[in-house]
Formats: structure tokens, sequence, C-alpha cells
């Protein structure tokens, strides 16, 4: 057996909760159009999400994942294993 555990991830880290939030609003974005008046506001609200979520560590399009290979793509992680 290992003797270092891995902390298990649910996918609650920073990066993959903003990349829901802004691909949801970028879904919600053709109905914004469609029945709102300010078509200005809804666009730099949902690129100013989509760049947030760009710049959350790891920085990049990739979402974290625990399996990883790459160096510096694992989660961030908030809680301590028991």
């Amino acid at each position: 057996m290992a003797d270092k555990k891995k902390q298990y991830h649910q996918g609650h880290d920073i990066k993959s909760l903003a990349i829901n939030i802004a691909t949801f609003l970028l879904f919600l974005l053709p109905f914004a159009l469609y029945l709102g008046d300010d078509h200005k506001l809804y666009c730099g609200i949902v690129a100013i999400g989509l760049l947030i979520s760009l710049a959350l560590p790891p920085v990049g399009w990739m979402r974290p994942h625990v399996y990883t290979d790459l160096p510096g793509n694992e989660p961030l992680t908030f809680r301590k294993s028991s």
C-alpha cells in the first residue's frame, strides 16, 4: 500500500466552479440577447466570466484533474484528508 493518501476530488475546486458558471452564462447568452435590450452588457459579462475561468489556477483551458500526468494540473482543494 502507498503511504501517501490522495485527497478525494469531487469537482468542487475553484477552477471547475468557474468553468461551470462561465459555460452556464454562455448557454444563457442567446436567450438574453433575444429577450433583452442591452446586448453589450450581456456579451461583456460572458466574456469576463470566460476570462476569469481561464485565469484561475491552473492557468489555461484545461480543467484540473486528479489523475493527471501534467505537473501543475492538480485541483486546488481546501479540505484536508481525514
